[in-house]
């Protein structure tokens, strides 16, 4: 009988135990990023290399395109067809083309029509992913670039996003897992949510150095990140809508806020302005959820001529410059003679970047890194890795 009364305390210590480990797990910071790490082997969510397909893993890839200009929609074609993947194009909305009557109410007068007009095109694009019962979708502007890598890039991205969804074994259809409305590829700015876990990458030759970053127009997370690696996080704001990907939910959502029933919405977030500043507001209030990369997974890309011809929202002058690509490493636009080519190497965007100059895009593997959490100073506490095997 002793053995007995004996191994049931034993029993009930261990319970008790697991239970207190439970609920100190339960109340952690990290609690979503440990059990995803260990529930991953359980259910193992679609695999990376689906973003391999034409349509980047997602159901469809839109372009919001003006069709007078024709000129961008030829760099898109050609780009994406080197690429790999496929594009639709979603008409651009000019201010003739918007009835006043069909502006939301707490839209602010004192931004340029111009400026209402493209938010009413990617407005628009939410509108076709919720008709079309489409599972997520890559909105994109057409005057963008890319690295000539974005499919091996935008697995890492995805095992990044998967990691700090915290998703408790649930299987999921997509290869980004199912707990986000934006994730932002492509910004020119953007802050994140310090009391969330954020991802580093290991060492990735197509992460820029600070000095060919992009104009920012936030500051940048004030967190200790080594150059050539790239941080993963959950957005409080951003701004610039080059590329994103959007959710069925969070299109739903966006809808909802920005054109359907915005006076409720209104009283609490200041979404009367462009559309990527109405954006991250709403990523920022916790009403949509965001994660973004930083710097920025995509960039722009300028053909030579006139610097009136770069912008159908803004004017601008009539001095001319030399064809540019902005915010990649290596450009898919200005390597296109080498991919057409077939040659086996590229060439990266400028001479100073501190990695190879000429590589093979083959060559190129999808990259892990770790979960962590800021602490004083931007110090980096890491939690767990995350390996891409």
């Amino acid at each position: 009988m002793f053995l007995s009364i004996l191994q049931t305390r034993i029993i009930r210590a261990v319970l008790l135990l697991f239970g207190a480990i439970a609920i100190i797990l339960n109340l952690s910071p990290t609690h979503y990023v440990q059990v995803i790490a260990q529930t991953q082997s359980v259910e193992k969510p679609a695999p990376l290399h689906l973003i391999s397909n034409e349509i980047l893993g997602t159901a469809k890839i839109y372009v919001v395109n003006l069709p007078t200009r024709s000129d961008k929609r030829d760099n898109i074609a050609l780009g994406s067809s080197v690429s790999g993947f496929r594009v639709e194009w979603l008409h651009g909305v000019t201010p003739d083309q918007v009835n006043p009557k069909s502006i939301p109410h707490n839209w602010n007068p004192d931004h340029k029509p111009t400026e209402y007009a493209a938010r009413r095109a990617h407005v628009n694009a939410m509108q076709q992913i919720v008709q079309g019962r489409l599972g997520s979708a890559i909105v994109m502007e057409d005057d963008v670039d890319w690295d000539v890598t974005i499919k091996t890039q935008l697995q890492g991205y995805a095992l990044a996003v998967r990691a700090l969804q915290g998703s408790e074994g649930i299987s999921t259809g997509s290869p980004y897992g199912d707990d986000w409305d934006i994730l932002w590829l492509g910004h020119c700015g953007l802050s994140y949510s310090a009391e969330r876990p954020f991802f580093l990458s290991q060492p990735d030759p197509t992460v820029l150095p600070p000095h060919h970053f992009l104009p920012y127009w936030r500051d940048p997370p004030p967190i200790d990140r080594p150059d050539h690696t790239r941080l993963v996080c959950s957005v409080a704001d951003a701004v610039c809508s080059m590329v994103y990907a959007v959710s069925y939910h969070g299109a739903q959502k966006i809808l909802a806020a920005l054109s359907v029933n915005p006076g409720h919405l209104a009283e609490q977030i200041d979404i009367g302005a462009q559309f990527d500043v109405s954006l991250g507001r709403l990523c920022g209030h916790g009403y949509l959820r965001c994660f973004g990369a930083y710097p920025s997974l995509t960039g722009g890309f300028q053909p030579a001529g006139p610097l009136s011809k770069t912008s159908d929202i803004h004017d601008q002058n009539q001095d001319v410059h030399a064809a540019y690509s902005y915010g990649v490493m290596y450009s898919t636009m200005l390597n296109i003679h080498r991919l057409l080519s077939k040659e086996k190497t590229v060439h990266a965007t400028w001479e100073d970047v501190g990695v190879p100059l000429d590589v093979d895009p083959a060559n190129f593997t999808v990259l892990g890194g770790s979960v962590a959490v800021a602490r004083e100073q931007g110090r980096v506490h890491k939690i767990v890795d995350v390996s891409a095997d």
